[in-house]
């Protein structure tokens, strides 16, 4: 008995698809005239579904098959997503690629490392920051803010300027009015109070007496009273400009704007161990004995030539200031 060997049965194969006289099957939606490629590629039969279509068969060349107008676009290929087919758009730019994690943390803690969890801890150590810096710091900013450039005690300089020059102008004329001067002296009269002395026959030639000076005192220059502690008053001989007696006057207060009489005791006394002495001579002549003669032209006394030199004591200045006055032909008082 012969045993055949059993080979497994092979199915026909089935040239349809790469047939090129098989005669396509048109349906009705490619039988529209109106239909368009968009519909073609949007189809949803077995040959052009995303399966079929990862096969590409291999072209012959017909030469009685019916050509097609050369699609120009190229279609993108062949994918699992849905509407894969469309046209790419040259504007859009290139997808970036992303970055998937591996490990992903559970969702009831934060992952170290992720974006909430690092700016959670920025928070905190800017908070910290916050509280711990000394507040005398943060405080010193709007402190120099508040400062004015360019002022004087809180004003402009223009304004601090002309307060100040109006100032100035005030105490000038306050000044003008308050500020005391000298007034002016002049000699009225010249009266003695004693009988002179004069001792000539000893080796020390002297001559001694006392005289009351009159002086008129102008005080027109002056806006308000005038305080006078003292007046000084030296007499001197014109000739040799030498002292022969000399006074001081009290306290006194002079009206402003007016003249007044001041009333000062003087003492005069010269001493000298010459006769020959000029000054010792001047004062013989016009104040000593005079021997008469019966020439009434011989009995003529001499005058006296004669500075007084007065120096002030006035209230409200340091300094002492002081005047001389020139008197000519001054007659000696004699009683």
């Amino acid at each position: 008995m012969s045993h055949s060997s059993s080979q497994p049965k092979q199915l026909p194969v089935v040239y349809e698809e790469n047939d090129p006289y098989r005669v396509l099957k048109k349906s009705p939606r490619m039988q529209n005239s109106d239909s368009s490629e968009v519909d073609i590629i949007h189809s949803r039969t077995a040959s052009d579904s995303s399966t079929s279509k990862l096969y590409q068969p291999v072209e012959y060349d017909d030469p009685y098959r019916k050509h097609k107008a050369f699609n120009t676009t190229r279609e993108r290929a062949n994918s699992y997503l849905p509407y894969s087919h469309h046209r790419r758009d040259s504007n859009q730019p290139p997808a970036s690629s992303m970055y998937i994690e591996e490990y992903i943390p559970p969702s009831t803690s934060l992952g170290v490392g992720s974006m909430l969890q690092d700016n959670f801890t920025d928070q905190i150590r800017a908070s910290s920051i916050v509280r711990h810096q000394d507040p005398n710091k943060l405080e010193e900013l709007p402190k120099k803010k508040r400062r004015k450039k360019g002022t004087i005690c809180g004003l402009g300089y223009r304004t601090a300027g002309l307060i100040l020059l109006l100032l100035v102008i005030v105490i000038v004329i306050i000044w003008y009015f308050v500020w005391p001067r000298v007034p002016s002296l002049s000699v009225s009269s010249v009266n003695d109070n004693a009988d002179i002395k004069v001792i000539t026959n000893s080796t020390k030639k002297s001559i001694s007496t006392q005289w009351n000076v009159s002086l008129s005192a102008d005080n027109s220059a002056n806006w308000v009273p005038t305080r006078l502690n003292s007046i000084d008053l030296a007499i001197y001989d014109a000739k040799t400009l030498v002292p022969f007696g000399s006074g001081s006057s009290g306290v006194m207060m002079l009206a402003p704007r007016k003249k007044s009489t001041i009333s000062i005791p003087m003492t005069i006394y010269y001493a000298t161990d010459s006769l020959n002495d000029t000054t010792f001579q001047d004062l013989y002549n016009a104040c000593g004995v005079q021997i008469s003669s019966n020439v009434p032209s011989e009995n003529r006394q001499d005058v006296l030539n004669v500075t007084f030199h007065a120096t002030f004591h006035i209230s409200g200045i340091v300094w002492n200031p002081s005047r001389d006055i020139n008197v000519h032909s001054l007659s000696c008082p004699t009683s």
